[in-house]
């Protein structure tokens, strides 16, 4: 199958790019303001292979962020958010490590 340029007009016919009138565009999540936090428990750091982590590589500190709530899950030992937006069911079995203070925390 042809990939269609973006650029190029759309094969509907309707004279705009392809962009402009059926490229999907990718939603921005958003999620609503924070209205309940909830602090994880601190763990320490799980064996190799025992259990996923996972880890932010970039700056901030929020490692999952989503739109379904108001929940912010913070770490255990410094408070900074960890996951934003999720619910506690949505997010479970794996650890969270801490960007700002380098503590593992069990969701």
């Amino acid at each position: 199958m042809a990939l269609i340029d973006p650029n190029e007009p759309c094969p509907c016919g309707s004279g705009s790019t392809y962009a402009r009138c059926h490229l999907p565009r990718v939603r921005e999540k958003n999620p609503p303001a924070i209205t309940e936090r909830c602090r994880l428990q601190v763990i320490p750091e799980p064996d190799p292979d025992a259990r996923s982590v996972f880890t932010l590589t970039g700056i901030g500190t929020i490692l999952i962020q989503g739109d379904a709530c108001g929940l912010s899950m913070d770490c255990g030992k410094c408070g900074a958010s960890l996951i934003v937006g999720l619910k506690r069911e949505q997010v479970q079995g794996i650890v969270l490590k801490c960007n700002s203070c380098g503590a593992f925390n069990d969701t």
